[in-house]
């Protein structure tokens, strides 16, 4: 049986379940494009002063060292004894690289953390995977994206040096700190137009990898189905079920059901729902009325709206005979009707006292 053709939008379910196993698209150059931008930031705003500190702290190692000094355990010594203020020197722009990789990958994958895309998966180790992984089409355009990615930084860093070759020559006359100037001077141009152009670079593999993430999830007919089925059961069974409940709620529940003051219960045979307006009514009407399943749905939508609830099934039987949607309160009722009326009100006036007007 041929394998159908994957031409369809993936679900909605297809995509929660493809980003719980981690698999979204995302940019390994971009996330180190943005680094790299942001660690050129923090030099070009603090890097005087970190290189006049890394500096002092050479010109004070040069200075004190001595013939007895270069002993190889020696020099070992004094290393690691300049690693820590290093560290702290260099400290801002390892704190750029650290932040700019963050947020980067946080914009990509939207702050998205899958414990299952850390899993072990031991057919990666499968020998025979791998060598299929490695002659693969998407490993074929992985090596030709690192091959254009080396040429345009290589041009880039070669552009640099040809235009400022001349001053990289007069480092070999000039003392410790005009030198150091001067190559962190190149250095930090040969960052500054790398950084933009593995900006752009990694954009474009951005939008590749989210092209190439949206056609890896596309779905055939077949599947679109079988996941909607999985989901929300057969489509024809829920159409089914949704014209029935439409009907239910067509039966008995007014589209002034959200405004009634009280649904009287039998408890849960019978719910009557009532509003009453002095101002337009004379008496109360029957905002929503039903049995069983009606009246189940009319309670949790008294529940949802904050409608007070009263349990009394005479009542509640008498209503639903005698009325109609729509319909008035018969006079026969009014009496028991206003008792209830009068339970609400003072029930809401005690809610009132209780939270003081709020």
């Amino acid at each position: 049986m041929a394998t159908e053709e994957r031409t369809e939008q993936p679900t909605p379910r297809k995509r929660r379940q493809a980003r719980e196993e981690g698999q979204v698209a995302t940019s390994v150059d971009l996330s180190r494009a943005i680094a790299l931008l942001l660690i050129y930031v923090a030099w070009r705003f603090g890097g005087s002063g970190m290189l006049s500190r890394l500096l002092d702290l050479t010109e004070r190692w040069l200075q004190s060292a001595t013939a007895r000094d270069l002993h190889p355990d020696s020099v070992m010594a004094a290393y690691v004894s300049l690693l820590a203020p290093m560290a702290a020197v260099l400290a801002p722009v390892m704190l750029a690289a650290i932040i700019g990789t963050v947020l980067a990958a946080s914009a990509q994958t939207k702050g998205l953390l899958a414990s299952a895309a850390i899993k072990p998966d031991w057919s990666r180790v499968n020998p025979v995977n791998g060598f299929k992984r490695l002659f693969s089409k998407r490993s074929l355009v992985a090596t030709a994206k690192s091959l254009l990615k080396v040429g345009i930084i290589m041009s880039v860093a070669i552009g640099v040096l040809h235009g400022r070759a001349d001053e990289v020559l007069l480092m070999a006359d000039l003392e410790l700190r005009p030198a150091m100037a001067l190559l962190v001077g190149v250095a930090g141009e040969m960052v500054a137009r790398c950084a933009v152009a593995l900006v752009v670079i990694g954009a474009a593999d951005y939008g590749f990898e989210w092209w190439d993430h949206e056609k890896q999830l596309r779905m055939s007919r077949h599947e679109v189905k079988r996941d909607l089925r999985e989901e929300e059961g057969d489509p024809q069974i829920g159409s089914k079920r949704k014209e029935m409940q439409r009907a239910m709620l067509a039966q008995g529940i007014s589209a002034q059901m959200p405004q009634a003051d009280v649904v009287v219960t039998n408890p849960t045979h019978y719910a009557i729902a009532l509003r009453y307006d002095p101002d337009e009514m004379e008496a109360p009407r029957v905002v929503a009325r039903g049995q069983r399943a009606v009246a189940r749905e009319i309670i949790r939508l008294a529940r949802h709206h904050g409608i007070m609830i009263i349990e009394n099934p005479p009542v509640a039987r008498s209503l639903f005979a005698s009325c109609k949607l729509g319909d008035a309160v018969p006079e026969k009722l009014y009496q028991v009707v206003a008792e209830i009326f009068a339970a609400v009100y003072r029930r809401r006036q005690q809610i009132i006292e209780r939270t003081g007007g709020i």
